[in-house]
C-alpha cells in the first residue's frame, strides 16, 4: 500500500515518510516494502500482531537499524543512514518500550537530566508539573517506586522537554491497566493538540484508535491497510487483532 508524497507548493511536508524500506538481520529480510508518512500535527497509530514489523520499523525510522533499501525522509530531509543523535537533533524523540527512566533517581533527578540540553531546570520541571500534575506530587520520589502510569508520564515529560516536533511512543499500553492507558492516551491527545506529530506503536488496536488521526496496519512486514481508523473496519476487526489488552 502507498502513501504518496505531498506536492504542489502549499503542501506540508510529513515530519516522518518511509518509501517502499526493506530491512532485515543478517539473511532474514523482515520489512518488505513499507510505506508510512506521519503528516505534521497528527497522532499515526502503528498497528499489527508480534511479528509484523512494527519494532523494525520504529528501529529503522529512529536511525537504529539500517535500511537495505528505500528512503527514509525526517521533515522533508533524506536520512537514511543518519545517527539516531542527529536525528534528534532534527527534533524527533523516542519513548521506548518499558519507559526508561532512571529508577534510582527522584523524579526530580530524571528531570533535570534532561536539562542538560540547555533547557532550564525550573522551566522544565514546571512544563511537566502543568502537562502531568500527578508528577507535582511525586517530584521527590524515586523514579522506581512510582506506578507504572506515573513512570510512563515521567518518560513522556522527560523526552517532551527537548520540545521534539515528533514524538515516537514505543508500545505505551504495555504492562498497563486499561484504565491508566485510556488516562495515557488522552494526555498523548493532549500533546498532539499542541502541535507535536505522534507515531504510536502499538499491538493492540482498540487502545489508541480513540485518539489516532490515522491508523497503518502491518502485518508480516508489509502494510497492509492505512487510512482513517473509521474506514478500517473490516481490517480492524480481523482476528489477528481481535484481542483487548
Amino acid at each position: 500500500m502507498s502513501a504518496a508524497a505531498p506536492s504542489g507548493p502549499g503542501a506540508e511536508v510529513p515530519l516522518l515518510e518511509l518509501r517502499g524500506v526493506t530491512a532485515g538481520y543478517g539473511r532474514i529480510q523482515v520489512l518488505h516494502g513499507v510505506d508510512l508518512v506521519v503528516p505534521r500535527g497528527e497522532v499515526v497509530a502503528l498497528l499489527g500482531p508480534n511479528g509484523a514489523g512494527k519494532t523494525t520499523t520504529l528501529l529503522v525510522a529512529t536511525g537504529q537499524h539500517p535500511v537495505s533499501s528505500g528512503c527514509v525522509h525526517v521533515a522533508g530531509r533524506h536520512v537514511n543512514g543518519v545517527r539516531a543523535e542527529e536525528l534528534a537533533r532534527l527534533g524527533l524523540c523516542t519513548i521506548p518500550e518499558g519507559r526508561g527512566v532512571f529508577r534510582s533517581l527522584t523524579v526530580r533527578e530524571n528531570l533535570r537530566m534532561a536539562s542538560y540540553r540547555g533547557v532550564d531546570e525550573s522551566l522544565l520541571v514546571e512544563r511537566a508539573v502543568a502537562r502531568f500534575p500527578r508528577l507535582g506530587e511525586r517530584l521527590g520520589q524515586v523514579a522506581g517506586t512510582l506506578s507504572g502510569g506515573e513512570q510512563q508520564m515521567l518518560a513522556m515529560a522527560r523526552g517532551l522537554a527537548t520540545d521534539p516536533a515528533l514524538l515516537i511512543i514505543d508500545e505505551l499500553s504495555m504492562g498497563l491497566a486499561p484504565l491508566i492507558v485510556a488516562e495515557l492516551y488522552e494526555l498523548v491527545a493532549g500533546i498532539a493538540r499542541e502541535g507535536v506529530s505522534i507515531l504510536v506503536v502499538e499491538q493492540f488496536a482498540r487502545t489508541v484508535l480513540g485518539v489516532a488521526d490515522r491508523a497503518v496496519i502491518m502485518q508480516h512486514g508489509q502494510v497492509v491497510a492505512a487510512g482513517v481508523p473509521a474506514d478500517l473496519e473490516a481490517e480492524l476487526s480481523a482476528a489477528y487483532l481481535g484481542a483487548s489488552p
